[in-house]
């Protein structure tokens, strides 16, 4: 698995990634202006499997406002998103997995996210991953969970 910054030519390819997951979920899809914005910020990765063809993606943040006002100890992990023809494989376990080294490298203490408060099946995923429930909110009209881990 290669974890790269995404560049312009990958929006078209990350947008559908993320459709494809918003689906799957029963989302309202993503915005490919937000898109190409994250990716001009260097906030959006694409994450290639063996095959050089991509799997998977992710956003990961230096603060997120629905955590409040913080000290920058976290990388908030958003938007992480899995081919539905490669799931089941551990890749969205090892995408974390390379997030908590990103975090640790940069000295952060803490991995956070948000998910879908009212769809059991995504919180198990990360609680077994080693994320714990810290708290329920309301944003846009939508149930989001927090959750948080320490870095390994």
């Amino acid at each position: 698995m290669n974890v790269r910054r995404a560049h312009h030519e990958d929006a078209v390819t990350v947008a559908a990634l993320l459709d494809e997951a918003s689906a799957w979920v029963d989302d309202l899809g993503f915005n490919r202006d937000q898109i190409a914005a994250a990716i001009d910020r260097g906030e959006m990765y694409v994450v290639e499997g063996e095959d050089g063809e991509a799997v998977a993606t992710l956003t990961m943040l230096l603060d997120d406002p629905y955590w409040g006002d913080r000290p920058p100890d976290a990388f908030y992990v958003h938007k992480l998103a899995v081919r539905r023809d490669r799931a089941g494989r551990g890749i969205g376990a090892a995408i974390v997995e390379w997030a908590n080294a990103e975090a640790a490298e940069a000295g952060r203490e803490f991995l956070r996210l948000d998910c879908l408060g009212d769809n059991p099946g995504i919180r198990t995923y990360y609680e077994d991953l080693g994320f714990q429930h810290r708290d329920d909110i309301v944003a846009d009209g939508r149930k989001l969970s927090l959750y948080e881990r320490p870095v390994r």
